[in-house]
């Protein structure tokens, strides 16, 4: 019962945004009542949450072989590639976790945070071992790693909105990590 609810809430995020949606609508998707749905979770936020980190757990197992990598700049590299690959795979996860607009206030204590901040720092401790074995000559990890991001982050964005229909379907993606590579050669400059 709790994946029927979490995958008709997941679709209605999608296409009516989170403002559009109450538990009503997602009883009305299951055929179930508004009830049924209380019996699992207490209202709309605490769903919500729920696909927030089922979410983030999936973009961390598909990012996790990039920890394998023992050359920071590849590890960099790759971890980029499979985080593009995760929003271009998973355009509805990647969506609810990035681009949905939806109430923060609360996040901050939900286990999917936790789960988000460490993606995010190993991200940047691999810019920092980067800056370290002197691949960057900036030494400010942050900002590297926040402009990396963004570029990762817009790309993805393009995709899961179609505004990359100039390009042939069958190369969005490879350009999108080509793209990375260029950003992070950009970065290795300054």
């Amino acid at each position: 019962m709790r994946r029927l609810i979490l995958d008709a809430a997941l679709h209605l995020f999608r296409t009516k945004g989170y403002e559009g949606v109450n538990m009503r609508n997602i009883a009305e998707a299951i055929e179930y009542s508004a009830a049924t749905l209380y019996l699992y979770y207490k209202d709309k936020n605490e769903l919500y949450f729920a696909l927030q980190f089922e979410a983030a757990a999936a973009k961390r197992d598909h990012l996790l072989p990039a920890m394998e990598v023992q050359d920071p700049m590849e590890r960099l590299i790759e971890f980029g590639r499979r985080y593009i690959d995760f929003g271009f795979k998973h355009p509805d996860l990647y969506d609810l976790l990035f681009i949905t607009k939806a109430p923060m206030e609360h996040i901050e204590n939900q286990e999917c945070w936790a789960l988000g901040i460490a993606t995010h720092t190993f991200f940047e401790e691999t810019v920092q071992a980067c800056i370290d074995q002197r691949y960057f000559k900036s030494t400010d990890a942050a900002t590297i790693a926040y402009t990396l991001w963004c570029h990762a982050h817009g790309m993805v964005s393009l995709f899961i909105r179609e505004r990359m229909r100039m390009y042939p379907e069958d190369q969005r993606q490879a350009l999108a990590a080509k793209s990375f590579e260029m950003i992070i050669k950009m970065a290795e400059s300054l």
